[in-house]
C-alpha cells in the first residue's frame, strides 16, 4: 500500500474513532435545560443542567473524568457558574466526582441519607472503584466527599425571578437516599437511578416492596419529561415501566417462594412488556428480592456486597 493511502487510512481512522470518543451533544429540554447523556462504555452516568438567573445546578456529580468533561461542557451552555451540584444518591457513577465540584466553587447538596449511605458503604465501594478506574486513582483521595449541604423533609426548594426546583424525597427505592429534581413549572422531572431507561439498574441497596410506591408518587407528578440516570430521556412511560417491572419481578419471584423453591431453584419468565428493562442475566435481580423476600426487610437492610 502506498505511503498516501497509509496515511489517509490512519486519518480516516483516527477521525471516526474520535467521533465515536465525543458524547451526545446535550438536548435542550426546556429553556435553560439541558441533559447530557453519559458514556456507557465508561460508567458515566447522566447529567442535567438548569440554569437560574444567576448560576446554574448540576444533577449528579459523576464520576471523576466525567465531571471533567462537565466542567468544559457547561461553559458552552452558559456562562453562569455552577453553584449547587445534587446527588441523586450515593453511587459512585454519580458521587464520585464530588471533590472536583468543590474545589471548583460549587455546593454539593443531596438528601441526607446520602450521606449516612456513604458513612455505611464507604471507603469499601471507593477502594474497588480506585482497583479498576484510573479516574478514582487520580484524585489520590482515601474516600468519597460527602455533601456540602443536605436536606430532610420531603422537599427542599431553590427559587428565584426565573425558575423553581424542587429537590425531593419520596421514599426508599432504588436507595433509601434517592433524590429526584422537579421542575414544577417545566414539568421536567430527574429521577438519578430511581427510574432508568433500559436494563440498567443495580437492586442491592433497594427497598424492592417499597420502590414502586415511591414511583407511584413520582407518576402522580405528570411529568412531560423524564430524564433518568441511565438510558435516554423520555417521558412518563420510563416511570410505569420501571415500576412494572419491578412489580412483575417481586411477585414472580414471591410467588416461587411460596411454593418452597430456594434460590438456586428459582426460573422466573417476567412479561414481554418488561423486556426495556430486563438484564441479561437476571440473576443478580432474582437474588436481590430472594433475599428481601425471605429476609423480610429491604434488600438493602440486609449485609451484602455490592454487585
Amino acid at each position: 500500500m502506498r505511503p498516501i493511502v497509509v496515511a489517509f487510512v490512519l486519518l480516516l481512522a483516527h477521525a471516526v474513532s474520535a467521533i465515536h470518543a465525543q458524547s451526545a451533544p446535550p438536548r435542550l429540554i426546556a429553556p435553560g435545560v439541558w441533559f447530557l447523556l453519559g458514556d456507557a462504555p465508561k460508567g458515566y452516568s447522566n447529567t442535567a443542567i438548569v440554569e437560574m438567573k444567576d448560576y446554574l445546578i448540576v444533577v449528579d456529580a459523576n464520576y471523576p473524568a466525567r465531571a471533567r468533561e462537565l466542567m468544559v461542557e457547561v461553559k458552552q451552555l452558559s456562562p453562569k457558574p455552577v453553584r449547587y451540584v445534587f446527588d441523586t444518591h450515593a453511587h459512585g457513577d454519580h458521587s464520585y466526582g464530588n471533590s472536583l465540584w468543590t474545589a471548583a466553587g460549587a455546593t454539593t447538596l443531596a438528601y441526607y441519607k446520602v450521606t449516612e449511605e456513604m458513612d455505611r458503604y464507604e471507603p469499601t465501594r471507593w477502594q474497588a472503584a480506585e482497583a479498576k478506574r484510573q479516574d478514582v486513582r487520580d484524585l489520590h483521595q482515601d474516600n468519597v466527599q460527602r455533601p456540602e449541604q443536605t436536606f430532610r423533609g420531603s422537599r427542599f426548594v431553590l427559587k428565584d425571578s426565573t425558575r423553581e426546583v424542587d429537590f425531593l424525597h419520596l421514599g426508599w427505592g432504588h436507595t433509601e437516599g434517592d433524590g429526584y429534581v422537579w421542575l414544577p413549572k417545566e414539568r421536567v422531572l430527574c429521577t438519578g437511578d430511581a427510574a432508568v431507561n433500559g436494563p440498567r439498574n443495580k437492586l442491592w441497596d433497594a427497598n424492592l416492596a417499597n420502590w414502586p410506591r415511591v414511583l407511584a408518587k413520582a407518576i402522580q407528578l405528570q411529568p412531560l419529561f423524564v430524564l433518568p440516570g441511565h438510558g435516554d430521556a423520555g417521558g412518563i412511560e420510563i416511570l410505569t415501566g420501571q415500576r412494572q417491572f419491578l412489580l412483575d419481578l417481586y411477585s414472580a419471584v414471591k410467588e416461587q417462594v411460596r411454593e418452597g423453591k430456594t434460590l438456586p431453584q428459582i426460573t422466573i419468565q417476567l412479561p414481554p412488556t418488561d423486556q426495556n428493562w430486563i438484564p441479561k442475566d437476571l440473576s443478580f435481580d432474582v437474588e436481590a428480592t430472594y433475599t428481601e423476600i425471605t429476609h423480610h426487610q429491604p434488600a438493602g437492610a440486609v449485609q451484602h456486597v455490592w454487585k
